[in-house]
């Protein structure tokens, strides 16, 4: 049997997103606007649910680099060309170890080796 959850348990999840939402596209405006005079720089983001608010709230954190940056778990990363105009999602790292290249299409596992195969390439 399926079990649909209340209508405003479901609105209060969207109202969160949409939150969660406005609150990164501003970010990402603000940073795109004070980094208008560079030709090519990175942005770097993530977004967490601290347990100390329950898991429930989630917090938007992008920072801009102008230095291409290495791999960061349950992170993502664009890159910025004001040159042409464009912004490009690089690379998406999962919480659960799959590492997303959006240009490429394609997804890898990148998860650590467990002890009895430390060292062994998967």
């Amino acid at each position: 049997m399926l079990i649909l959850p209340k209508a405003s348990m479901v609105a209060e999840i969207n109202e969160a997103k949409r939150g969660l939402m406005d609150h990164y596209n501003k970010e990402m405006e603000k940073i795109l606007n004070e980094h208008s005079n560079l030709d090519k720089y990175w942005i770097l983001g993530k977004v967490n649910f601290p347990e100390e608010l329950g898991g429930k709230v989630g917090r938007a954190f992008l920072q801009a680099c102008v230095e291409k940056p290495m791999l960061v778990k349950d992170a993502f990363l664009y890159e910025v060309d004001n040159r042409s105009g464009t912004k490009t999602l690089l690379w998406i790292m999962n919480p659960d170890g799959s590492l997303r290249l959006p240009t490429l299409n394609k997804t890898i596992n990148v998860t650590t080796a467990s002890k009895s195969k430390k060292g062994r390439i998967r």
